[in-house]
């Protein structure tokens, strides 16, 4: 009988310690990850209203879009945000799927393909009007500096209203008689695909439907940089810094682009095709900067299009007139909306752009170099280069042509504003690594990984202006022999001088070759390149004084006033849920991580948490012990 009794207060005493022990489970065990953007484009509105007509590019019902992009971070899952921020009514697509990037442009690597699913493994979602959805945690494994293919399939026909205008290639495989009317987002080519695109006859935009984010998950905590501005920063340059990045050794930063064609800092897009140029930056600031998962540095490139659309024919009547003054006040709004998160931002300064010839309809002279324009521009520069309320600041200066600083150097442009690949590829070499936490010992420059040297024409310029010209004799015959005039002492072809339309003082070539780092941008002459402001360094004199703005989650903000009327942004008119056969359930609009937890982590009482069998046990211990003594009181 005693031995019974102490059997059972035993039981007793060990299911008290267990269940104490419970409690105490040290939080270590629990598995934690990081979730970081590593792709982006933000969306416009795609359609374009002519009186009252509003043409839109159209998804024929039957067809597979394939997207090409790069992501600039490698992670353990994905996740993926796809919006209908501009629709008038529901999308729904149909079928998805992701693959690693094939050797064509167009296709996947067999094998590879994974379904993206959404409310906890749904293949088809419905996105409705203004809204968003994310995908569940998709287990794709992926590199830094990948490439990779969302592959989207939609049975009807879809209005594509909202799309990004850069970061990637979209193919299409039209539906119908020839390709059919069944989902090819597994098949490893797509059958007849064109590119989907908007091409000028100097730059084309590649065209993104409804994809508007890419996030990665890893053990390792991540930081994002993101880029955003206006049409000159709609170019590689963010992925040639992404690649500086990775060859210092530091892998855990991502890169992603936010620029839009057209746009502007204090005002929306105006004009016939204004919806493509996107909100003010200023209004737009907040989704595709302070959203973003893993956001800690800013590179801003904007304020041109505020300038220069005020001097264009067809959109100066259109566009309110802002001085630099009120350009600066929304840059310092940025900022502290930047700070008040613990976000670093960097401004660059306005490149050069003389010789950009806006062409509309036929119209060549839409918009033409003005001295005005570029005292402004010159102003803002001043700001950008001389402030010390941002964390730093990058000098587009040595993008210049040396024998006209107001205009690029031929080889960085097609067309006086925009810049080629050679371009994008040293605008990301005048960007500091320091400002991503990188020091500078171990920095590359993009153009020595490339194994390009971006500034050779800007060498043979410099070379031609100081180039002396051969004094030529007034009578090149020699009297001896009239017939066969002996060449004269300059040399046999001799180089014409380069004469630049303004006089300009003499360079300096640089005599080491352009093959090693560290890189020294060639600077032009006379101008005094201010040094670059590297964070945590402490400023040299107070910041100026100015009134902050109002922050998020009080009243609007309070934008500086124009001296003409606005006309009014005509956002698409939405409409309720017009798709009640797909009604999107549960649908989130706050990305959630709802993958399958391992044992270690998880919350108290989840399937797979070490507290969950730990409750278990000492349930059924509890039990144990309450038969125990039922049975010995029974033989008592």
């Amino acid at each position: 009988m005693k031995l019974k009794k102490w059997t059972a207060f035993a039981l007793t005493v060990l299911m008290f310690f267990t269940v104490f022990a419970a409690a105490f489970i040290p939080a270590a065990e629990a598995k934690t990850y990081n979730w970081v953007s590593v792709w982006g484009s933000s969306l416009v509105n795609g359609s374009v209203k002519v009186s009252q007509l509003s043409l839109q590019d159209v998804i024929p019902g039957g067809s597979t879009l394939r997207i090409r992009l790069t992501v600039t971070r490698g992670g353990e899952a994905l996740r993926f945000v796809f919006a209908n921020q501009y629709g008038a009514a529901p999308i729904t697509i149909n079928e998805l799927s992701v693959a690693r990037a094939g050797s064509n442009a167009s296709d996947i690597v067999d094998g590879t393909q994974t379904p993206i699913t959404f409310n906890k493994g749904e293949t088809s979602v419905s996105v409705p009007a203004g809204g968003r959805v994310t995908s569940d945690v998709i287990g794709f494994e992926t590199e830094t500096l990948e490439e990779i293919c969302i592959s989207i399939y939609f049975k009807n026909l879809t209005y594509m209203t909202s799309s990004g205008l850069s970061n990637g290639r979209t193919f299409m495989q039209g539906g119908g008689i020839i390709n059919g009317t069944i989902s090819a987002v597994n098949n490893v080519s797509l059958k007849n695909p064109g590119e989907v695109n908007i091409t000028s006859s100097t730059i084309t935009y590649h065209t993104i439907p409804f994809l508007e984010r890419i996030d990665a998950r890893a053990e390792e905590e991540g930081e994002c940089a993101v880029f955003i501005g206006d049409s000159t920063l709609v170019n590689d340059t963010y992925l040639y810094y992404a690649k500086r990045i990775v060859a210092s050794g530091k892998t855990n930063v991502s890169v992603i682009n936010e620029a839009i064609i057209g746009n502007k800092l204090l005002s929306n897009g105006s004009g016939l095709i204004g919806n493509l140029y996107g909100q003010a930056m200023i209004d737009r600031f907040k989704r595709d900067v302070l959203d973003i998962p893993g956001v800690k540095y800013c590179f801003v490139k904007i304020g041109l299009n505020d300038i220069l659309h005020q001097f264009s024919k067809s959109l100066g009547p259109n566009t309110p007139k802002y001085s630099a003054q009120d350009i600066i006040s929304g840059y310092r709004m940025l900022i502290s909306l930047c700070h008040a998160k613990g976000i670093k931002i960097y401004f660059f300064t306005k490149s050069p752009w003389n010789g950009y010839q806006r062409s509309f309809l036929g119209q060549t002279d839409d918009l033409v170099w003005s001295q005005a324009a570029q005292d402004m521009c010159d102003e803002l520069n001043e700001w950008i280069t001389s402030n010390h309320e941002a964390d730093g600041y990058i000098d587009c200066f040595p993008l210049a042509d040396p024998s006209d600083t107001t205009k690029l150097c031929p080889s960085f442009t097609p067309d006086g504003a925009h810049l080629t690949d050679i371009g994008s590829i040293a605008m990301a070499d005048l960007i500091p690594l320091e400002y991503v936490g990188v020091p500078k010992s171990q920095g590359r420059t993009a153009a020595s990984l490339v194994g390009v040297d971006p500034y050779a024409e800007k060498y043979e310029i410099i070379r031609r202006m100081n180039e002396t010209p051969a004094t030529k004799p007034t009578n090149p015959t020699n009297p001896t022999n009239p017939t066969n005039p002996t060449t004269p002492t300059n040399p046999t072809n001799p180089t014409t001088p380069y004469t630049p339309s303004t006089t300009a003082p003499s360079y300096t070539i640089p005599t080491t070759p352009y093959v090693t780092d560290p890189f020294t941008v060639p600077t032009s002459p006379g101008v005094t390149e201010p040094a670059v402001t590297v964070p945590g360094e402490p400023a040299s004199t107070a910041p100026p004084a100015f009134t902050e703005p109002t922050l998020p989650g009080t009243p609007a903000y309070t934008l500086p006033s124009a001296t003409d009327p606005t006309i009014a942004y005509e956002a698409p008119a939405t409409a309720p849920n017009a798709d009640p056969a797909a009604p999107n359930r549960d649908v989130r609009y706050e990305v959630q991580d709802d993958s399958n937890s391992s044992i270690g982590s998880g919350k108290v009482g989840d399937p797979g948490s070490v507290l969950f069998f730990l409750l278990l046990f000492t349930t059924l211990t509890a039990v144990g012990v309450l038969v125990v003594l039922k049975v010995a009181k029974k033989k008592a």
